[in-house]
């Protein structure tokens, strides 16, 4: 019989499987860990944030760099280096309510772009309660109606002639509990010291105003637009521009969309300007017509629309309780886009 004690085993001893072990064991830690971040996202949202809302901001979006309509046109060197250029960049800036709030506290959308272009002269022609488009297209008498001699077209066509005897008279006609009458009068003392020859740079600052009245974009007869037609954004433009070039073909122009303002629907209620077709367009549809006076003229287009994202989601936080005037940290964000867009000229 053989030595129980020389018998050899049965089986091999087993070995364990680690890389197997270490593989499952890493998943469960990985399920493990996800499970973890989703109950501690359940509890951060339902108990620590409940019923916290969070509405991007402008500044929010300007960090995403979002994509514009912007289109700067810069005026030939040969052209800037003529023997009248003295040197100072001089800016003549028509426009209306938004860009004068905040004017007589020095707050303005023209006050801050002033302070970071310190080296440029600026004429500031802004008058609450004005249009770009003229309310009539054949000439009225400013006893018949007074607000016309304040529209775009018709400051330009007496800056032309260097002769504002209907301004003067338009001012008696003024409801002065609707309109700032001694700003207006201001403005026209400020245009009699322009020289259109030593003008380099005009800007058209109008914001939704026009929209909500449901002024014309563009007037068409059949396909052809009419550029002459100044009850509308491109006439009103066109025509001006026309004027000035005779005077000083080396103006460079700038044309400032307006940013967002709500309208009212059928109701009554607030409506984004950008759903909202008050007659003639939505507003981009409005002020988009300005890009047509390209065809004829170089002219720069600052989209403030886009460039500034104020939306329905978030106006609260920029706009006065009229639903269309940037309070004063909307108007420094207005006043940013207008050096960042015109930078390389001033």
């Amino acid at each position: 019989m053989a030595n129980e004690n020389n018998k050899k085993p049965h089986g091999k001893k087993r070995i364990p499987n680690y890389p197997r072990i270490i593989g499952l064991s890493t998943v469960l830690l990985l399920i493990l860990a996800i499970i973890i971040s989703i109950v501690v996202i359940i509890i951060r949202l339902n108990v620590w944030n409940k019923g916290v809302d969070y509405n991007m901001t402008a500044e929010d979006y300007d960090k995403i760099k979002l994509d514009t309509k912007d289109n700067v046109v810069l005026i030939p060197p040969s052209i800037l280096a003529k023997d009248t250029y003295d040197g100072t960049t001089s800016i003549l800036i028509f426009g209306n309510d938004s860009y004068y709030e905040g004017c007589k506290d020095g707050s303005g959308i023209i006050d801050s772009f002033a302070k970071k272009v310190p080296d440029a002269e600026i004429y500031n022609c802004c008058l609450p309660g004005s249009y770009l488009c003229s309310f009539n297209a054949e000439e009225k008498s400013p006893a018949e109606c007074p607000e016309d001699y304040f529209t775009l077209f018709w400051l330009s066509v007496n800056l032309r002639w260097a002769n504002f005897d209907k301004q003067y008279e338009a001012l008696s006609y003024l409801d002065p509990e609707k309109y700032d009458v001694a700003r207006y009068e201001e403005v026209i003392k400020t245009l009699e010291t322009v020289d259109l020859s030593k003008i380099d740079v005009i800007m058209f600052c109008y914001d939704g105003h026009d929209y909500l009245r449901g002024n014309l974009p563009i007037n068409y007869i059949g396909e052809n637009a009419q550029t002459e037609n100044i009850t509308s954004v491109l006439g009103a433009s066109y025509t001006s521009i026309y004027l000035f070039n005779y005077m000083n073909p080396a103006i460079q122009y700038v044309f400032v969309s307006p940013g967002f303002c709500y309208a009212k629907d059928e109701n009554g209620n607030n409506i984004s300007c950008a759903m909202r077709d008050t007659g003639n367009g939505t507003i981009a549809e409005t002020f988009n017509a300005a890009r047509h006076i390209t065809d004829y003229y170089g002219i720069s287009y600052v989209d403030m629309f886009s460039g500034v994202l104020i939306n329905e989601d978030n106006a609260f936080q920029y706009l006065e309780d009229d639903g269309i005037t940037p309070n004063e940290k909307a108007r420094r964000l207005m006043a940013d886009r207008l050096v960042t867009l015109l930078k390389e000229r001033l």
